[in-house]
């Protein structure tokens, strides 16, 4: 191995340290003071899980972030610029890319799970009201870009470009992809995004998440490259957070939707989300496969 290579290797061992070890020690040490997981959905820790959560969505940009003061680094290459021409195309995915992703996911989950339905009864109060709510929960996406940035600005602004400097494309997005789910690991454990109940706990919902986040890694990668920018993947990253299947309902669906996803377990709803992640992430890795010229650095 090269001494550039090596180096590499340590810049990313230090990061990779730096962003785990918090999660790691924080979540088991509320658990123990509590007595109970965080994400029972207990409401005397609702404000501690949120607290958490968003702080926590800040730890991998930390890490980043002491990782080249530490090594002297520096930052050159830190994807903090927006390189705008010729890259249109990747910065308007960060918007529609998602966008596309949930109304699929909402049509798929009438066709699975509520079929006996019709759309006009799931979804009676389609209006103006309810479009500036979509709108308006679009623009909040906004306000939640910066905890977004906090976890992008750290993955796909420094361990993919680390990875894909000792490593091929290929293994880069995977191995990236299942660290990234493996930092989720600790909240999954303590019932974030799957519950506590599910066959399998926790290890299905540990390898359930590692598959998205591969997936998603392929995608956010992607857009960061083509652009060199972390911006883009912030954006997507707030937009999956905040306007996923469930924020859909809550928006257009009426009592018969919100009855029928009460019904519906966490499983079944990754039973939807999981197909559309692949379509997209499939169709970001084969396009992460093309060569085509270096953009201009950010």
């Amino acid at each position: 191995m090269s001494s550039d290579k090596k180096l590499t290797v340590k810049r990313l061992v230090i990061f990779l340290c730096i962003a785990f070890i918090p999660f790691y020690i924080v979540i088991p040490v509320l658990w123990s003071v509590y007595g109970k997981p965080l994400y029972c959905g207990d409401e005397d820790l609702m404000a501690v899980s949120y607290a958490v959560g968003v702080f926590g969505m800040m730890i991998p940009s930390a890490a980043n972030l002491l990782t080249r003061l530490i090594t002297k680094e520096g930052f050159r290459n830190s994807y903090l610029g927006a390189n705008f021409r010729g890259r249109m195309g990747y910065w308007t995915a960060s918007v529609a890319v998602k966008l596309i992703e949930g109304v699929v996911m909402v049509f798929l989950m009438w066709k699975l799970y509520m079929s006996d339905l019709s759309l006009p009864e799931l979804f009676p109060e389609v209006g103006l009201s309810t479009v500036g709510m979509y709108l308006a929960q679009i623009l909040f996406s906004v306000v939640i870009f910066f905890p977004a940035f906090g976890e992008e600005w750290g993955w796909r602004g420094y361990m993919m470009p680390k990875l894909l400097e000792i490593m091929p494309k290929p293994a880069a997005v995977m191995t990236g992809g299942v660290i990234w789910g493996l930092w989720h690991a600790p909240l999954t454990v303590a019932g974030h995004n799957f519950g506590l109940d599910y066959p399998g706990y926790p290890f299905v919902g540990i390898g359930i998440m590692c598959l998205m986040c591969t997936l998603m890694n392929a995608f956010l990668t992607l857009v960061t490259e083509k652009t060199h920018s972390v911006y883009p993947a912030a954006f997507i990253h707030a937009l999956n957070n905040n306007l996923g299947v469930g924020a859909l309902f809550a928006i257009f669906g009426g009592e018969a939707a919100a009855e029928k996803l009460d019904a519906i377990g966490n499983s079944d709803i990754y039973t939807v989300m999981l197909p559309v992640f692949a379509v997209t992430g499939i169709i970001s890795f084969i396009l992460l496969m093309r060569k085509e010229k270096p953009a201009a650095a950010g």
